[in-house]
């Protein structure tokens, strides 16, 4: 039986049951205010803020995957997720658990009726059935850069591999094939029959602080290693995957450098700082993600500004109120 997510509506898991596949898959003080502490509580806040700036910093610059030249990659296209490998009800909560942050975060969820763009899959041999995969579908993974980092991702033995496909859009989403058409027109008219088109806004092509192509999501494959996540209960699980599918995460970078609170944590040797849900710092991360301008070269800047603020708010609510200062005592009549 194959379900898919419907958006808008509680999604049921689509699920891949084929034998053949199965078998591939798997403390404020209370002490009394007195005047010359103030300053001592300035400088303590001053401490936090930037202690925390710092650690904001360090989490969204290792978590995410960047280049120089290249935007951040996100999904614009309406996700359709599929997990297969899973027992049913098991890949029902992953899909809820996926369902529900994408819609968090303002990541594009498509319908109920789909073509499946985000595969989340089980294997027992993650590397053998990613060979015979690729074998099947010759143009499941983008080769642009050679197959060396194909290879790497199949014979790198993770717990969870994940592998993004993107297709670069100009900046006002006009994809690149379009791109492509147009020049292959332009060969065969005549200049006559060309006019120029009539800009309301200044262009952003070649500006330095904007990206002409920005990167759109297209497809993202996540296989699982069952004999890797026996430690993990299924909401660790699927917060880490929902992550992981959402962003492109650097999964060669050390999450243990950030002192930030993560799900990305919970294939760190010391398990002792593995949450057992995803954090509020990761909910920040996609929704900043999500919120900030893709077409932006300062995206990353924007990105640990809008978390920051957002973890620093969430701070202040959650830290307990301040006791009221205490009235002296009276003043004893001399003895």
């Amino acid at each position: 039986m194959h379900q898919r997510a419907g958006h808008g509506r509680m999604p049921l898991a689509r699920i891949l049951v084929p034998a053949v596949l199965v078998a591939c898959l798997l403390a404020a003080s209370g002490s009394a205010a007195r005047a010359d502490s103030i300053p001592t509580v300035t400088v303590e806040s001053s401490r936090e803020a930037k202690q925390l700036r710092h650690d904001v910093d360090v989490f969204v610059s290792n978590a995410i995957t960047k280049s120089h030249d290249e935007s951040l990659m996100r999904w614009n296209a309406p996700i359709c997720p599929l997990v297969a490998g899973f027992s049913r009800p098991l890949a029902e909560f992953v899909l809820v658990r996926f369902s529900d942050l994408a819609r968090a975060v303002h990541a594009p969820l498509d319908g109920e009726k789909c073509s499946p763009n985000l595969f989340v899959l089980v294997a027992q041999d993650p590397a053998a059935f990613l060979k015979l995969l690729w074998r099947h579908q010759p143009n499941l993974f983008d080769t642009r850069n050679g197959i060396e980092p194909v290879k790497r991702f199949i014979e790198t033995p993770r717990p969870v591999r994940v592998w993004y496909n993107a297709n670069d859009m100009s900046s006002d989403n006009t994809s690149a094939s379009t791109i492509s058409s147009i020049l292959a027109q332009s060969a065969g008219i005549e200049a006559a029959s060309a006019s120029y088109p009539v800009f309301s806004q200044p262009s952003t092509l070649g500006s330095r602080l904007s990206h002409a192509v920005v990167r759109n999501l297209s497809n993202v494959i996540v296989v699982i290693d069952a004999k890797q996540i026996s430690k993990l209960n299924i909401g660790q699980l699927a917060d880490y995957v929902s992550l992981v599918s959402l962003a492109q995460i650097d999964l060669d970078k050390n999450p243990g450098e950030a002192e930030a609170p993560s799900i990305l944590k919970v294939f760190s040797p010391d398990q002792t700082t593995a949450p057992l849900e995803m954090t509020d710092w990761d909910r920040a991360l996609l929704t900043a993600l999500y919120s900030t301008s893709q077409k932006s070269r300062l995206q990353i800047s924007e990105m640990e500004n809008a978390v920051f603020k957002q973890i620093s708010a969430q701070s202040a609510q959650s830290s307990p109120p301040a006791e009221p200062a205490q009235s002296p005592p009276p003043a004893q009549p001399a003895q």
